[in-house]
Order: structure tokens, then sequence, then C-alpha cells
């Protein structure tokens, strides 16, 4: 039995999903992939219906119906693979590989040296490093990260990487009930995990390779969304 699952969130990427990513994958690892269709209108649930048919063994899909968002589709997801029991590391990515699965072997080797129960990538811009991320977005996200550090005093740097894996009792911590975020919901998670305690049990390393893909549903307006949503992390935190 696998012990490391990931996690593909999936509404309408049709024409994103890389399937050779995904077979790299399956190909240089030893990980479950569960591609959780969220109520896409194209036709995402024929691609990875397809792919998983071919590759039975280590890829599922997880179809769910009704278009939620993202984080109603993680929350559903991980809540299933937490009932069936099987797995030690419950991780997930972006159905875009803005993070390539050359760096998601690199964190999935990290969390198996079990030296930290949650890893989360951070796309720093270091000297030589491949983070090629457009310039509105990041300017969004420093602003976000700030007030947010601000008010919570996380201490973490990006909160926002498509890209964390973490243990299955960690998990079970921060996806015990369901989220008042859609955009935001990753900051819910270390908000929840700091009232626990359970914070310094993590860590963020850097992603040395990101990019943007075209198609990404983030942009100045979805900044106002976002505003919205550190006004409920205010209230309900």
């Amino acid at each position: 039995m696998q012990k490391i699952a990931i996690i593909i969130p999936c509404y309408n990427e049709e024409k994103r999903l890389k399937t050779t990513s995904l077979f790299y994958l399956i190909e240089n690892t030893n990980v479950d992939i569960y591609l959780a269709n969220d109520g896409s209108k194209d036709g995402t649930l024929e691609v990875i219906t397809e792919f998983s048919s071919n590759n039975a063994e280590r890829c599922f899909v997880l179809n769910f119906k009704q278009n939620q968002g993202k984080a109603a589709t993680l929350f559903k997801a991980v809540n299933l693979l937490i009932e069936k029991d099987s797995y030690e590391y419950i991780g997930y990515f972006d159905a875009d590989f803005s993070t390539p699965e050359t760096e998601v072997i690199r964190l999935i080797a990290e969390i198996q040296k079990k030296e930290t129960e949650f890893l989360i990538g951070s796309r720093i811009l270091l000297l030589n490093s491949g983070i090629k991320r457009k310039y509105h977005r990041h300017i969004i996200g420093r602003i976000i990260i700030t007030l947010i550090n601000l008010k919570f005093k996380l201490g973490i740097y990006d909160t926002q990487c498509g890209a964390k894996i973490f243990s299955s009792a960690i998990l079970k911590q921060c996806f015990d009930k369901p989220f008042n975020t859609s955009w935001l919901f990753d900051v819910e998670i270390f908000i929840r995990l700091k009232k626990k305690n359970l914070l310094s049990k993590g860590r963020e390393i850097p992603v040395y390779n990101w990019k943007d893909v075209d198609g990404s549903k983030l942009g100045w307006k979805t900044a106002f969304k976002i505003l919205n949503e550190l006004y409920l992390l205010n209230k309900n935190y």
C-alpha cells in the first residue's frame, strides 16, 4: 500500500492539465495520484478518466458533480483519503503544474525523510532561481501575505503556493471542518494549526522552478474578492 497520496483538483482543466507531467510522477515516484474533478463544464472529466483508466493501479478519479471551488473540493477529497486510512502523507498540487513535476518529486523526497510533519513550497526569488511570476500577481501576493502576517503573525513567506504535503495526522487537525474562504483557504489551514500549536511542526522550503501558466484565474478583479476573504478570516478567527 502506498504511503503518500497526491491530490490534484481539476476545474475546466481540459486544455491545461499536463498528462505528461502526471505520467512522469507515476514513472518516477511510488505515490498514488487522485484527480479531483470539481464539476467541470468542459472535457476535463473525460481527459482524467481516460488517463486514470490507462494508469489504473496508481491514478484515481474523484468526481464531484457540483462545482464548489478548490477549497471545497480539497476539503472533500482530503477527508475521503483520511477515511481510507491508507496514507501517511497527503499532498496537493495545481493541475497546471506551475510547480513542475521535478519540484513535486523533490518535495516528496523531503517529506519521506520524516523530519517534519508538513512541507510548504515557497516561491522565493533567489539568485539563479527559475521563478517566473507575473509582476501584478507578485504584488497582489505580497500585499496579501503582509496583511495576513500583520494580523495572524504566521511567519510564512508564501502561503499561496499550490505545492504542499501534510502528514495525515496534521490534516485531521486542520481539515476537521469546512473552510470559510475559497481563495485564502491555505491561510485558514495555517491559522488553525497555529491555534492548536502545530504550526511549528512544518517547514517552508524554496521551490526553485515555478511559472505562471496561461489561463490562471487570479487577476486584479480577484484581489477584491480576496479583500472580502481577509475580512472573513478576521471575523472567524
